[in-house]
């Protein structure tokens, strides 16, 4: 007999607001996707007054129907970590940066005097565990001077019994706790719910997003977050979506590109580790995106050694005269020619270990690559296949390419309702 308290699953709509399309899916009992429709942004209104009448048009009421949403901010907040070790508290720190959806711009130990030039808007500085017997760590930590760094915040989430001492001094900074507790084992997650909750707020500030419904606003999440809990849910075979074997995934954008791995693609000398225990990564390249990022991305197209092989798998014939002009400044490259030297770029500096906190990836190990992201919709998998190869060793095994056509990963990341912080987060 079935208990009169045992309600039955109900169809929800998923909602993602970006920075350059808004997406609706419909979605079954179980969660998963029966259609989908897309809407260019209109710049001409407002965020709330397009997804207003977009949700009128389908004849969705977010006050009677659950609307799980989801959104970017442009390009995503910046966080800078200046931590004891780089390798351990840096690491754990770095990792709970990446999974709130926010891009760790660098990683610093406290004896690294020169600081650094590029503004974040969160400043962490903590590491170590909660002990009484801290002194060394008292020491380095005193070594640390502020005036090195740009930010916006500055936030302390090290050791319990230092707060005091780092609060006479900076009076102003924000105190949480310590995201490795009393053992580098810890589970707390304070680092990750301080930024996630940060990026929500810059998120509302800077795409006019507290014009939502309150039933909608309330409930947002970071788009990247979504796409790594959906990543790691494919991992473990618990989507739609399926992975098999060491994998890598690409979600494309304007502002930036993420890469999301297996951590057994990371090489056993790689200077650069992820965080202890975990089973995947991510890493934003925060200068790789074919809108807000082209310039930059444009920059390192041009002064690529490959950039000509890399635009004759593109182009094909037209790849001489396009290779001259693109040199030159006078070209002006296609969105789906950006879109593959995004992936080239990344999945080239992934193999070299070239980025503050990437660690050196063997393209060699990787058995699947996925592309995602709207950026990635138009790509061939064919072209994307010859573009590995320029990259992989003569004898390495092709890997299997796919684009989610169909944003299952997305859909996969904002359906879990599991807490990701008994998961991920160590």
């Amino acid at each position: 007999m079935i208990s009169s308290h045992h309600k039955e699953p109900v169809a929800q709509i998923a909602l993602d607001i970006g920075s350059t399309v808004i997406k609706v899916a419909q979605l079954d009992n179980c969660g998963g996707l029966e259609s989908q429709r897309f809407f260019p942004r209109d710049f001409e209104t407002s965020i709330a007054h397009q997804v207003h009448d977009i949700l009128q048009s389908m004849d969705i009421d977010p006050n009677r129907q659950t609307v799980l949403t989801c959104s970017s901010a442009n390009g995503g907040l910046r966080v800078g970590i200046v931590c004891l070790s780089k390798l351990f508290s840096g690491a754990a720190l770095r990792n709970q940066v990446l999974l709130a959806g926010a891009n760790p711009v660098f990683v610093h130990d406290f004896e690294e005097a020169r600081g650094e030039t590029r503004r974040v808007d969160i400043l962490l500085v903590g590491g170590g565990i909660d002990c009484i017997d801290a002194q060394p760590a008292a020491q380095r930590l005193a070594r640390f001077d502020p005036s090195r760094y740009q930010f916006g915040v500055l936030v302390y989430c090290g050791n319990l019994y230092l707060v005091n001492d780092f609060v006479k001094r900076f009076p102003s900074a924000a105190v949480i706790n310590n995201p490795l507790g009393d053992s580098l084992s810890s589970r707390v997650s304070s680092v990750f719910e301080t930024v996630r909750r940060a990026y929500l707020e810059d998120l509302v500030f800077k795409e006019g997003i507290s014009e939502l419904p309150t039933v909608l606003s309330n409930c947002i999440r970071p788009t990247p977050e979504v796409v790594c809990r959906g990543f790691f849910r494919s991992v473990l075979n618990q989507s739609s979506f399926a992975i098999v074997g060491s994998c890598v995934a690409l979600d494309i954008g304007g502002a930036t590109t993420d890469l999301h791995y297996t951590v057994e693609i990371v090489s056993e000398d790689s200077p650069v580790r992820p965080a202890t225990g975990i089973s995947v990564a991510r890493f934003v390249f925060t200068d790789l995106g074919i809108v807000a990022s082209r310039d930059t991305l444009m920059l390192q197209m041009r002064n690529h050694a490959q950039l000509y092989e890399l635009m004759s798998v593109v182009l094909g014939s037209r790849a001489s005269e396009a290779y001259a002009a693109l040199r030159e400044g006078e070209y002006e490259p296609s969105p789906a020619l950006l879109s593959y030297a995004c992936l080239f770029l990344a999945l080239d500096r992934f193999s070299k270990g070239r980025g503050p906190g990437l660690p050196i990836g063997q393209l060699d190990k990787i058995a699947q690559i996925i592309l995602t992201g709207g950026a990635a919709q138009t790509l061939d998998e064919t072209v994307v296949s010859r573009i590995v190869n320029l990259l992989l060793p003569p004898t390495a095994p092709a890997p299997l390419v796919q684009v989610d056509r169909r944003y299952e990963i997305w859909v996969a990341g904002i359906t879990w309702t599991e807490d990701i912080q008994t998961e991920i987060l160590t």
